[in-house]
C-alpha cells in the first residue's frame, strides 16, 4: 500500500515538475535522444562475471550518476536500469535456454547513513528498474533490494586512495538475510559504479555461501 501511495505522490511531482535533460536541460526526460548519442553504450566485460556498460570518464555519465546519487534524481537510475536491461537481459525472453531460468537481482546496498541523506540505495532504483522490465517480458527475475546489507558502517570508497586501501575498507561488511532464498538460483550483483572491483568482490564472497547456481555483476559504469 505504502509503495503504491509513493509512487502515485511520485507520478504527480513528475506532473507538476516535468524532468529535465541532465544534458541540456531540456524538459521531457532524464537523458533526451541528442545527449544520449554523446554517450557510447557498449557492453564491456571486465572478467568472466563481470561487465559494464559505461565509461565513467565520460563527463556526462559521471554527472548522470552523482545526479543519481547526490540529487534525488531517481528518474535517471530507472534509465540506467532501462538500458541495462535492453543490452544484458532483452535477448533471453527469446531463448528457450534461459527464458524460464530463475534470475535474483542484488542490488549492492548502501550505507545507513548514505540511505538516509538520499532517501534511497540508487542500486536498487537501478535493480528494480531491470526487473519491471523483465517482468514485462515474461522473464522470472525479481529484485531483492533487502537481501543483501551493510552490518557495518565504513568510510565512503571514492575517499580511499589505493587499491589496497580500498579492499580493507570493505573486508567484511556484508551479510545477508534470508539466504536460502539464493539457493540454486542465477544470483546478479547491480551495482553503478565498479573502480577497483573490491567491494563487489566481498558482497561476491558473501553471496557464494548460500549456494547459488552462479554469481555474475552487472554495473553502470567502470
Amino acid at each position: 500500500m505504502y509503495t503504491g501511495v509513493y509512487m502515485l505522490w511520485e507520478d504527480l511531482l513528475t506532473f507538476i515538475f516535468p524532468e529535465h535533460c541532465i544534458g541540456c536541460d531540456r524538459s521531457g526526460s532524464a537523458l533526451c535522444a541528442i545527449c544520449e548519442r554523446t554517450i557510447t553504450i557498449k557492453a564491456i566485460a571486465l572478467s568472466g562475471t563481470t561487465a559494464v556498460l559505461l565509461d565513467y570518464q565520460n563527463p556526462l555519465v559521471k554527472k548522470a550518476i552523482w545526479a543519481l546519487k547526490y540529487h534525488r534524481r531517481r528518474s535517471i537510475g530507472r534509465y540506467f536500469g532501462n538500458a541495462l536491461y535492453r543490452e544484458f537481459f532483452k535477448q533471453l525472453n527469446r531463448s528457450g535456454k534461459h527464458a524460464k531460468e530463475k534470475i535474483i537481482l542484488i542490488p549492492i546496498p548502501g550505507g545507513k547513513k548514505a540511505v538516509a541523506m538520499r532517501g534511497y540505495n540508487h542500486a536498487a532504483i537501478i535493480s528494480s528498474a531491470i526487473a519491471k522490465c523483465g517482468q514485462a517480458d515474461g522473464l522470472q527475475i525479481s529484485s531483492a533490494n533487502n537481501l543483501l546489507y551493510k552490518k557495518k558502517e565504513v568510510g565512503q570508497q571514492v575517499k580511499s586512495r589505493n587499491k589496497s586501501e580500498r579492499e580493507k575498507n570493505v573486508a567484511d561488511i556484508f551479510n545477508v538475510r534470508n539466504g536460502e532464498k539464493l539457493r540454486g538460483k542465477t544470483v546478479i550483483l547491480i551495482d553503478d559504479v565498479i573502480t577497483t572491483g573490491a567491494t563487489v568482490r566481498e558482497a561476491r564472497r558473501v553471496v557464494k555461501a548460500y549456494g547459488p547456481k552462479r554469481v555474475l555483476t552487472i554495473a553502470v559504469a567502470h
